[in-house]
């Protein structure tokens, strides 16, 4: 049953949810694009009285855009922020790791021979294994944003039980991040898929989850916008790959199509 409350409260009920997985699952370490879903998991830590370490990666040979929002949060809110620098040999290896741990099918999960997955999952491996090199047990990721608070394109055509089916079989999908953690052994902690922030998402009206502007994640973007974070609430979804730069890593069948 929907909750018949004003947007801002059940954000603040969100909020009140993702401080209690945090405080529930301690995490000193936070893999941080800057993007909606990351930026809310930091400031529920924050807000429990956690200050991790942030990780983000940069591809030398591309142009990264999560860079500019990372530094952003990192000087606001006084945190650690680790640059982790690739290049295009070390992508290489990485490559070869990621095949190892995944497998050749789920590499090749967009069918263009793996291109679009390797990129995405540079970043991944990357963050994870330097987090876990430096000690950390476990570290927060913003895994399920678009998935459970309708980020995608197609979801916001979707109402009623089509757009809960859509969060509830998305929520239970693959999660490349969360493969990886598992071969590098470490922890990856998503508070955004924890069972008792999909549960309110269900119960949130779809006008709080999507705009007018048929803009996803209101719930999300309300919860930054109540601490001044503007800028970041109003970024558009970008994949891995654009955030840090690797989509130069190589080229894949699709890079055409959306030119």
């Amino acid at each position: 049953m929907e909750l018949n409350m004003p947007c801002s409260i059940l954000a603040e009920k969100l909020f009140n949810v993702l401080i209690d997985i945090v405080r529930e699952h301690r995490c000193h370490c936070i893999a941080l694009s800057g993007g909606i879903d990351t930026s809310a998991v930091l400031l529920a830590s924050l807000k429990a009285g956690i200050k991790p370490r942030a990780y983000i990666v940069i591809y030398r040979n591309g142009v990264p855009g999560d860079l500019i929002y990372a530094e952003h949060l990192a000087k606001i809110f006084n945190i650690e922020l680790n640059h982790i620098f690739i290049d295009y040999s070390h992508a290489l290896k990485i490559r070869d790791d990621i095949i190892k741990c995944i497998g050749l099918e789920k590499t090749n999960s967009h069918g263009d021979g793996g291109c679009i997955e390797i990129r995405n999952d540079i970043v991944f491996y990357s963050v994870l294994a330097k987090a876990k090199s430096d000690g950390c047990d476990c570290i927060y990721v913003g895994s399920g944003g678009d998935e459970v608070f309708t980020g995608y394109n197609f979801m916001l055509n979707l109402i009623g039980e089509e757009l809960k089916n859509a969060i509830k079989k998305l929520s239970r999908g693959r999660f490349p991040e969360l493969e990886i953690a598992k071969c590098i052994n470490i922890d990856a902690v998503a508070p955004l898929l924890n069972e008792k922030a999909v549960e309110l998402a269900y119960k949130i009206p779809l006008h709080c989850l999507r705009s007018d502007k048929f803009q996803g994640k209101e719930v999300l973007r309300e919860i930054l916008n109540e601490v001044g974070l503007h800028n970041i609430a109003e970024r558009i979804k970008i994949p891995a790959e654009s955030g840090s730069g690797t989509k130069s890593f190589c080229k894949s069948i699709y890079d055409e199509l959306q030119s």
